[in-house]
């Protein structure tokens, strides 16, 4: 990937960084939980991580600091996690 004199990647990378990373995770997610071969704190894992990159995906299309973020993040983790009780 292509970076920058500072050695950090154009805003282009980063988000196709994120994109993949997203991608991954929620394949991961999908996967195990129709297979059943994931516990529940993988399932949270895999959840928060999901919900993080797509926090950064919209952090780095507007760099613009929100403070409701960390209390969407929180909301969305505690409804795929009441979504998913049982697993």
């Amino acid at each position: 990937m292509p970076q920058t004199a500072t050695g950090q990647e154009s805003p282009d990378d980063l988000l196709a960084s994120i994109c993949r990373l997203t991608k991954i995770v929620l394949d991961k997610l999908e996967q195990g939980s129709n297979e059943g071969t994931l516990d529940q704190a993988q399932i949270r894992l895999l959840g928060s991580i999901a919900t993080r990159s797509h926090a950064l995906w919209q952090e780095a299309l507007n760099p613009k600091p929100r403070r409701s973020l960390r209390r969407e993040v929180r909301e969305t983790e505690d409804r795929l996690t009441d979504e998913n009780p049982g697993r």
